[in-house]
């Protein structure tokens, strides 16, 4: 069995059946050994996923602030600790929170209401973003979730060029967790963000656009039309949203 999933037996339809389940661990966020965050997330590619955070998060101005990243097991989960340097830490950026993030939402536990949306203040640059290439990344985004192919539960998030080629993927049981291990990833792969766009295997909502516009992710396509705000941050980001539908790729327009 795959390390991040376990077995679980029943019956379907009235037959002995064995599923795949996918983990769910709580994941404690470090930074300089400080606890800051702690979020469940399944426990695979935990330094993208530290990494993306921070950078997703604004606590970095740039990946290349980050020093290290360490991931330790403990009783009660895992610990993943970022070392920054303390002068290129962001410290106006870090949001109190009373609670553990969990795999619905970016924003459990943000105690201050103008926390919850706080988008950069500069434009994402213009990507080439055609519906074709779209619908290839779709086509092929199967062959890149392992994970998934066992469990039928994760998302998926995944970096493809103007031509559709997919080129990295990432999966875990929330959405913006995946985006944020495919930002980390993205960023110890040295690849420049306005050389293409994400493809994800869920609903658009806001804290995605968010974390795109942040890092300077310029266009995102998922299987769903986007909610209302997450079109739009979008506009006002500048950054291009696409989604499946039964009759193809809608392309939503730019105000």
């Amino acid at each position: 069995m795959n390390g991040n999933s376990v077995s679980a037996s029943g019956t379907l339809n009235g037959k002995p059946t064995t599923w795949a389940l996918p983990e769910e661990v709580p994941v404690a966020i470090l930074l300089n050994s400080e606890s800051y965050a702690v979020m469940m997330a399944t426990p695979a590619d935990l330094e993208d996923f530290a990494l993306g955070f921070v950078v997703s998060e604004g606590l970095v101005a740039h990946s290349s602030h980050v020093k290290n990243v360490l991931v330790l097991q403990q009783p009660e989960g895992l610990s993943v600790d970022v070392a920054v340097d303390e002068n290129k830490l962001l410290r106006g950026q870090m949001i109190s929170r009373s609670l553990e993030g969990r795999v619905g939402c970016g924003l459990c536990g943000i105690q201050e209401l103008e926390n919850a949306v706080r988008m950069p203040t500069d434009k994402v640059k213009a990507v080439a973003f055609s519906p074709l290439a779209i619908a290839k990344a779709y086509q092929a985004l199967p062959n890149f979730q392992p994970m998934n192919s066992l469990n039928k539960t994760v998302h998926a998030a995944a970096w493809c060029s103007v031509h559709g080629v997919i080129h990295l993927a990432r999966e875990d049981v929330g959405r913006h967790n995946a985006l944020d291990k495919l930002i980390g990833a993205m960023a110890r792969a040295s690849i420049t963000p306005e050389q293409g766009f994400v493809l994800m295997s869920s609903r658009c909502s806001f804290e995605l656009v968010q974390k795109s516009a942040r890092v300077g992710i310029g266009a995102l396509a998922t299987i769903s039309a986007p909610t209302a705000l997450a079109l739009k941050l979008a506009q006002q980001a500048g950054l291009q949203l696409a989604a499946l539908s039964k009759d193809g790729v809608m392309i939503f327009d730019e105000k």
